[in-house]
């Protein structure tokens, strides 16, 4: 299909061709046909009055001039129909082939010498004329019968001995021979012609419809980011305020019974809030706001440290942990998400081996490093294995069972990997288990310098003002109890113009502004006011809202942004970090 207004037919598609065919030739011929029209006029008037030939040489040239300015237009001509179009180039080519068919009627007053030489440049321009019109078969014709056309019988009917006219006659037989020969070239070259275009045309409606398609795919694919956003955030807000209240209910002294409820909540809280942030994850990588922190990594001190955190876990489950990572193998990359990927893999390995091992190896060749997570599991089918790192794809789980995750492990793992520049390989069989491996390009920095451990500091909020901006009550309400517990004295709104007046009325040592409020105001539009109102607040954004544009958004406005639901810890230590380091006594 054409983009804008529909495919024309093939025929008209073709016929288009030509007529560009055509103009492109008609610039080329003039100047060389026109050399040869001179040298013709020149010996027919060694032989006829020279009027005679001066009169078809200005006439042949003019027909010339006008065919190459006409065939030059016609292409642009789309208003007028594409058959007429070909019917006026058909009318050029006709009258132009009379005027070169012109110069045969010198044919009787001229030597043997003069009328090979005629004959030689009648069949050259006939010849030439099978790729100037691509031998279209009406306007090829036009040319060559009034051009050559007559040629055998000039040469049939010319005076001569009987030994002259022997050869008279085979010439007029090879002359009819070579033109049948030329229409059948003729016709062989449109056939060329016509298959050639008809494949540019399939080749453009096909790279249209795959243009279609991918517009569709990353339509469906938009769509999707935008369901999962509105999905997660919608989500968030309910589990934002239940996680609030089940922190606040920690923070008492509850013992026995009561605690074991308070403490499977939380579990339950935390696991949910783990399923939602890998739907965060997804939007981060998509919305292109995960930046890499690169350092110099030892990459088996990496892989010890990875194992000794998953070791528990893997032999919990029956499975023997095996180890092996030599040291001293450095590269440049983010140890934070290599991990990140790390984990998934083997998270993922525990989850489909009922049996056997969970080995972590280390390998280097050809200035590569190779991590690999190998399981001695079930294994995944050869049909399944390119649709395994697609969202929500699960080999075996039709049931969605929770225990085995969202099925966007492996897609995140692929989306970090291509962040980071590491390649990544799995190979499977059924029954034998499975291996993916992680290449990571090495570079010779150096020793590596011990990180200096940081001191844990402990944050009292008890005073502190604490200024949460959320258009829904009960996330104001699950705050309210929450931060009081803390210690906090908690100031609410719900909308721009509320918090702004209550941040002059109150002046507070922090803002907790949800992203999206109602009515199209924001967060960061309701941080920018304040601070006009009352100058610089510590200010944290907290949103439910994974869509990608609004994280680029929060991105751009360079304010720190947590996402809900929110834990007690991460809370704590957000507001200390914001407060620069003011601490108040426990």
């Amino acid at each position: 299909m054409n983009e804008t207004a529909g495919a024309r037919a093939p025929r008209e598609e073709i016929q288009q061709r030509l007529l560009e065919l055509l103009a492109e030739q008609s610039r080329r011929v003039p100047i060389a046909v026109g050399c040869l029209l001179v040298v013709v006029a020149f010996m027919a008037g060694q032989h006829l009055p020279p009027w005679i030939p001066a009169l078809w040489l200005v006439a042949a040239l003019a027909v010339l001039l006008v065919r190459w300015r006409w065939l030059g237009l016609l292409p642009a001509r789309t208003q007028v129909p594409t058959r007429e179009r070909v019917r006026t180039a058909v009318l050029l080519s006709f009258v132009n082939g009379c005027m070169h068919g012109l110069m045969l009627c010198a044919f009787p007053v001229l030597s043997d010498p003069e009328r090979s030489f005629f004959t030689l440049l009648i069949l050259g321009l006939s010849t030439g004329a099978v790729g100037t019109t691509a031998g279209h078969r009406r306007i090829y014709l036009a040319y060559i019968l009034p051009a050559a056309g007559t040629l055998p019988l000039w040469w049939l009917f010319a005076s001569g001995t009987a030994a002259a006219g022997w050869t008279n006659l085979s010439l007029a037989l090879l002359a009819g021979l070579y033109l049948w020969l030329l229409v059948g070239l003729a016709d062989n070259a449109w056939r060329t012609f016509s298959e050639s275009v008809q494949i540019r045309f399939q080749d453009r409606e096909m790279a249209a419809q795959l243009r279609a398609a991918l517009a569709q795919a990353n339509q469906a694919n938009q769509a999707k980011t935008r369901f999962l956003a509105a999905a997660s955030h919608d989500l968030r807000q309910p589990l934002h305020t239940i996680g609030l209240l089940v922190a606040a209910l920690s923070l008492r002294p509850i013992e026995g019974r009561d605690r074991e409820v308070v403490d499977l909540l939380s579990q339950v809280t935390v696991a949910l809030s783990e399923q939602l942030d890998q739907l965060l994850d997804i939007s981060k990588l998509d919305a292109g706001v995960v930046e890499p922190d690169k350092k110099i990594v030892d990459l088996g001190e990496m892989l010890r440290m990875h194992h000794a955190e998953m070791r528990a876990a893997i032999e919990e489950q029956g499975l023997r942990a095996v180890l092996d990572a030599p040291v001293g193998v450095r590269c440049w990359t983010d140890p934070a998400l290599v991990l990140r990927v790390l984990r998934n893999l083997t998270e993922n390995a525990i989850k489909f081996t009922p049996q056997g091992q969970v080995a972590l190896r280390l390998r280097t060749a050809d200035r590569m490093a190779f991590l690999s997570v190998e399981d001695t599991g079930r294994g995944i089918p050869p049909s399944e294995q390119a649709m395994v790192f697609e969202e929500f794809y699960q080999v075996d789980n039709p049931e969605r069972d929770r225990a085995k995750g969202l099925g966007l492990g492996l897609s995140i793992v692929r989306r970090l990997c291509k962040l980071l520049g590491i390649t990544l390989e799995m190979r499977s069989a059924e029954g034998q288990g499975t291996t993916i491996t992680l290449g990571v390009p090495l570079d010779s920095l150096g020793a590596l310098a011990p990180a200096e451990p940081q001191p844990l500091r402990r944050h009292g909020f008890a005073g502190l003002t604490v200024l949460v901006i959320d258009d829904e009550r009960s996330v104001r309400m699950g705050m309210r109890v929450l931060l009081e517990e803390l210690g906090c004295r908690f100031v609410e709104a719900s909308s721009i113009e509320e918090a702004t007046r209550e941040a002059r009325a109150v002046r507070p040592d922090v803002v907790l502004a949800d992203m999206r409020l109602r009515n199209g105001e924001s967060g960061i539009a309701a941080i920018s006011s304040i601070v006009a109102a009352i100058g610089d607040t510590p200010s944290v954004l907290v949103t439910g809202d994974t869509a990608p544009d609004r994280l680029q958004e929060a991105n751009r406005a360079g304010i720190t942004l947590l996402h809900k639901p929110v834990s007690l810890p991460l809370l704590q230590a957000e507001l200390g970090r914001v407060l620069g380091g003011r601490d108040a006594a426990p």
